[in-house]
């Protein structure tokens, strides 16, 4: 544990965060023995504008409100992958899979892919692949943002043209609304990239099969970032999976 002479020591900012840095293991049950007097020298520290709210938070031993106060302070932000886990692993029989799949044509941050693969688990999705050059799901951010579900959601580079023997469709401007969207049970679904959405040979391909699904949109923006566009899809469609009167395994496999 951090001693607080040793906290008087460093540069204001950095006091600060180790601060904070009590205040965090002081949320998972390891209490410094001096948490009492850090939190005073901490008062002295921020504006007085949080120091009631402080002092409040620490009187009903609400660490981590304090911890994620102070973050605010210093304008920092927490992300979803500062909660990973890396000893945890998860368990795919546990998942239960639709024959859903998707097709991410050029997906390049990959902050996005591994959102898109987290989502892609919690709806059930049995196969993901990439076009090539895509952000893969090795990248150490796409792992963390994923929440390790790229080792769980099934996955491939592979190009477009090699997938044959299944319904297409894509999610891209200027299709049929999402709302009003008949969603099969078995398909492929393109995702297209941040900038440039699909290709002009994925689109073919869409149109020549099930068509556009677009997301109508009613703010100011007119748009939503693609692993949020890829989220409110993947539940829609899932959703009406799960509403089909009964599961059936029969029709055209899936040819790699």
């Amino acid at each position: 544990m951090i001693r607080l002479k040793k906290i008087k020591s460093l540069k204001e900012r950095v006091q600060m965060r180790k601060c904070a840095d009590v205040f965090f293991m002081a949320s998972k049950g390891q209490i410094s023995d001096e948490l009492d007097e850090i939190f005073m020298y901490y008062l002295t520290l921020i504006d007085p504008l949080y120091q009631k709210k402080a002092e409040k938070a620490f009187s009903e031993k609400r660490y981590s409100d304090l911890y994620y106060m102070n973050l605010e302070i210093l304008g920092e932000t927490v992300a979803d992958w500062d909660f990973f886990d890396e000893k945890a692993s998860l368990d795919a029989s546990r998942r239960t899979v639709l024959d859903h799949f998707l097709y991410l044509d050029g997906i390049r941050s990959p902050y996005n892919t591994g959102s898109i693969f987290r989502s892609a688990d919690a709806f059930g999705v049995k196969k993901i692949f990439l076009r090539p050059l895509s952000a893969s799901p090795h990248h150490e951010r796409a792992r963390r943002t994923s929440m390790d579900t790229v080792n769980v959601v099934e996955w491939e580079e592979k190009d477009l043209s090699e997938i044959h023997d299944i319904p297409i469709f894509a999610l891209e401007l200027g299709g049929k609304d999402i709302w009003s969207f008949e969603f099969p049970k078995r398909a492929l679904c393109i995702i297209g990239s941040e900038e440039e959405g699909i290709s002009s040979s994925s689109r073919k391909r869409a149109e020549e099969s099930l068509g556009l699904v677009s997301i109508p949109m009613l703010g100011a923006k007119g748009s939503v970032n693609v692993a949020s566009a890829a989220a409110i899809l993947l539940a829609l469609w899932a959703n009406s999976s799960r509403m089909k009167s009964r599961f059936s395994s029969d029709g055209p496999q899936l040819s790699c």
